[in-house]
């Protein structure tokens, strides 16, 4: 081999090597870039604010309420101007979701559904084998009433709150009405 072409091939090597360290810092570096992000994101989830009252503007005395599903049940029922049930009934091969009772209506809540009306947020089209479900609690904020969260309810138990039979539901809101 002559001497110039064992010092092409120096240069080769080199820059080659060169080549695939760089591609080696900067696949470490966006490494670390994805990790960072990774661990902000499941911290912050985890040590997430806590559920609070805020005002939806300075001059409103309804609030809106932040994180409402994370709120224990008696606040939930406190702050729910509208609190329904509703059960699904067969349509052709979707479920309809349609108001059956109201537990709750807070005094001059405005509240644009009644008893026999389909609430459409909660109509769906069921899969094949899927678990199903009686019907849902429905809990509505401020005035004109909005949906805000709604849980299962099987077998006269609202799944999403432990199986709380819904007798012990209609109870806790009678006793925060009084």
């Amino acid at each position: 081999m002559e001497p110039s072409d064992q010092a092409n091939l120096t240069r080769a090597v080199r820059r080659l090597t060169i080549a695939v360290w760089s591609l080696i810092v900067l696949l470490a570096l966006f490494a670390g870039i994805c990790v960072v992000a990774f661990i902000s994101v499941i911290s912050f989830s985890r040590d997430g604010p806590e559920p609070t009252l805020t005002s939806s503007s300075p001059d409103s005395s309804r609030p809106v309420l932040e994180h409402f599903h994370s709120l224990p049940l008696e606040q939930q029922v406190e702050a729910a101007s509208v609190i329904a049930i509703s059960r699904y009934e067969k349509d052709g091969d979707r479920l309809k979701c349609v108001i059956s009772e109201i537990l709750k209506q807070s005094p001059g809540t405005k509240f644009y559904y009644k008893v026999g009306d389909e609430f459409r947020q909660c109509s769906f089209y069921p899969k094949l084998n899927e678990y199903s479900i009686d019907g849902q609690i429905i809990f509505f904020i401020g005035s004109p009433a909005q949906f805000k969260y709604s849980t299962s309810l099987n077998n006269e138990r609202v799944t999403g709150l432990g199986d709380m039979p819904i007798d012990a539901l209609r109870t806790l809101i009678k006793s925060q009405s009084k």
